[in-house]
């Protein structure tokens, strides 16, 4: 057996024979509404702890949904520069406040020895947004010469990953991705790529998220989607509810480090579980309109299994989009119960974002996270806010309360814009 660049090589006559490198998951990073690191986020998730509350970031007074998903107490400084601290948007801050956290709680040294064989995937779908109002605002007071000369670099999609790289010390290939609330899973699956080919050995992956500015805000409530007033702003996203009337947006990021097995083994990295494959389809329906068959998920639930050799009957858990969109909801219930047939009741199904809304292309990451916890600890988190079934949606949703269990093998969906959906699966590692 030889070694070229990280990579396992077996002879066979005539030439030589890779073996796939096996990807797994060592380290966590979360900026979440319910809590900032991935001890106090799983606790808020396990005890059914919401994020969701009254909007506190703007005058929430003139718009029909007035709370959101947001993300309180944070304090930049604790993770970065002061410069950093002061100088980064939002969205920034959060990305590289979640790949610091991951890339500690991994144990990773970034040093000079090993820059080229480690990478970095970040996504955001609103990226600066949140501040270029402002920058506009101000071109059109008093002309350019008040911005920052900054502002081209931070309002950028690219921003978030180009500060990870310079602030860790990243030399490795850098990539940018955006595709909705797909993004989260979509790096996961570049950075296990990347792995899989051998060009590096680690990549810091992850996607970050700051819409709650007022035109953000607007632009949601004028899709007319964003849920109802409860007069209880916990009880704002019921997904799979029966009452279930529209999502809440939120903010955050996540990372995670996904890591060459063999390499991850050598230096004894904590390891939460592994990646064994992904897919994605599109439904080619509607910009706005589900495919209430659910025949999309289905097609890249099927896909994604196939790719990780697991038979359908070898799912233990399914981390869902459900953003608590009635269409959505329902349609997503469709596609388990095409896949798995009558198996789909008696695999746990939850939903997190009846605790921290759908921040957009961080809830992936942040769902990735969340299973990544409960294969570790084996435990489920619960779909929060559900006391009314819905005849049409009569799986086993773990409502309210989180549950005990032994999780082999989990399948993550997140669902775009358009249509677009990505599935995960991951499992606990096998020897």
């Amino acid at each position: 057996m030889i070694h070229l660049c990280g990579l396992a090589f077996g002879s066979w006559e005539g030439g030589t024979v890779r073996k796939p490198r096996r990807v797994v998951i060592t380290g966590l990073g979360v900026v979440a509404p319910n809590g900032i690191g991935k001890d106090d986020f799983w606790n808020a998730l396990i005890t059914g702890k919401s994020g969701i509350d009254y909007i506190t970031a703007f005058d929430p007074t003139p718009y029909p949904c007035q709370v959101a998903a947001e993300v309180k107490n944070f304090q930049p400084s604790d993770f970065m520069t002061k410069r950093n601290a002061r100088e980064l948007w939002r969205f920034s801050q959060f990305a590289l406040a979640s790949a610091q956290m991951a890339i500690d709680d991994a144990s990773l040294d970034i040093n000079d020895h090993n820059p080229l064989a480690i990478g970095a995937c970040f996504g955001t779908c609103v990226s600066g947004v949140e501040r270029v109002y402002d920058s506009f605002e101000a071109v059109r007071l008093s002309g350019f010469s008040n911005l920052s000369p900054l502002t081209s670099f931070q309002y950028s999609t690219h921003a978030p990953v180009a500060h990870i790289a310079i602030e860790l010390g990243i030399k490795g290939p850098v990539m940018t991705l955006a595709s909705g609330c797909s993004t989260g899973l979509d790096v996961i699956n570049w950075s296990y790529e990347q792995i899989q080919a051998g060009t590096v050995n680690a990549v810091v992956a992850g996607s970050t998220e700051a819409p709650l500015t007022p035109m953000v805000y607007s632009t949601w409530a004028a899709l007319g989607i964003l849920a109802k007033p409860t007069g209880h702003p916990a009880r704002a996203s019921r997904p799979y509810d029966l009452t279930r009337d529209g999502l809440v947006l939120g903010e955050g990021a996540g990372a995670v480090v996904v890591e060459d097995l063999t390499t991850a083994l050598d230096r004894g990295a904590p390891i939460y579980a592994e990646v064994i494959g992904f897919a994605s389809a599109s439904e080619a329906f509607n910009l706005r309109k589900s495919d209430l068959t659910g025949d999309g998920l289905a097609r890249a639930i099927r896909q994604a299994l196939r790719n990780s050799n697991v038979p359908p009957d070898g799912v233990d858990y399914i981390n869902s989009h459900g953003n608590s969109l009635p269409e959505n909801d329902l349609a997503e219930t469709n596609a388990y119960k095409d896949v798995f047939g009558a198996r789909a009741y008696s695999i746990p199904v939850s939903s997190i974002k009846s605790m921290i809304g759908q921040p957009i292309a961080a809830s992936g990451i942040l769902q990735g996270i969340s299973t990544a916890l409960a294969v570790a600890h084996g435990a489920i988190p619960p779909t929060t806010n559900y006391s009314t079934p819905d005849p049409q949606c009569d799986l086993d949703y773990v409502p309210n309360q989180s549950r005990l269990a032994r999780v082999n093998c989990a399948v993550i969906n997140a669902h775009a814009m358009g249509g677009t959906h990505s599935v995960l699966v991951i499992e606990r590692l096998r020897s």
